[in-house]
């Protein structure tokens, strides 16, 4: 007969507290709320060049689409960071185990946020890209509606990783990137009163 483990261990990332039974098999839940966007009068940044000369080639989807990811980036991006460096950290300071208690929960409950981030902002990004005839060419028409299809990317790389156990420092590399997208997109003030 199975007997179910009721020990639990616990992990502070970042003010995220992560509780999960030990030798847990099921996936973890992702604590972000899920992010619904609301109606809004943001429109996009057309003054910028070259954009100000793509904006015939701009679809009412691809506002959608920006105001949406902006509205996310607004409300979650930075917590979402935070927890992934949270994370970053806690499993750099047990020496890339992940084995050390509470490592592997926390591991989890950080990736399904990064997979629940993802999955919004799948679709909103790759209908920022579209296509430059006669060479093939990927771009968006929107002022940096390319940076959020790369941050989306980037979310993507990282929760794999964790996925995947790597130790901290191959993470790395993929939160900074995220880091420099996410920086560029707020800086740039796009996502203003998204």
């Amino acid at each position: 007969m199975f007997r179910r483990r009721t020990m639990l261990t616990v992990a502070v990332l970042a003010g995220l507290v992560v509780a999960a039974p030990v030798g847990r098999a099921d996936p973890a839940a992702p604590t972000l709320p899920v992010f619904t966007p609301r109606p809004s009068a943001w429109t996009p940044d057309y003054t910028v060049f070259p954009y100000n000369l793509w904006q015939t080639r701009v679809t009412p989807q691809q506002v959608v689409a920006q105001r949406e990811s902006c509205q996310w980036i607004n409300a979650q991006y930075d917590q979402l960071m935070a927890g992934v460096h949270g994370f970053q950290r806690f499993l750099g300071d047990h020496d890339d185990d992940w084995s050390a208690v509470g490592v592997s929960e926390a591991g989890d409950v950080v990736a399904a946020n990064l997979d629940q981030s993802a999955a919004f902002l799948d679709p909103r990004a790759h209908t920022l890209f579209i296509v430059n005839y006669p060479d093939q060419s990927e771009y968006s028409p929107l002022f940096h509606g390319d940076s959020i299809y790369r941050l989306w990317y980037q979310l993507t790389r990282i929760s794999d990783k964790i996925t995947r156990r790597v130790p901290s420092g191959q993470i790395n590399a993929n939160v900074a990137t995220a880091n420099v997208y996410g920086n560029v997109i707020r800086d740039s003030g796009v996502c203003a009163g998204a």
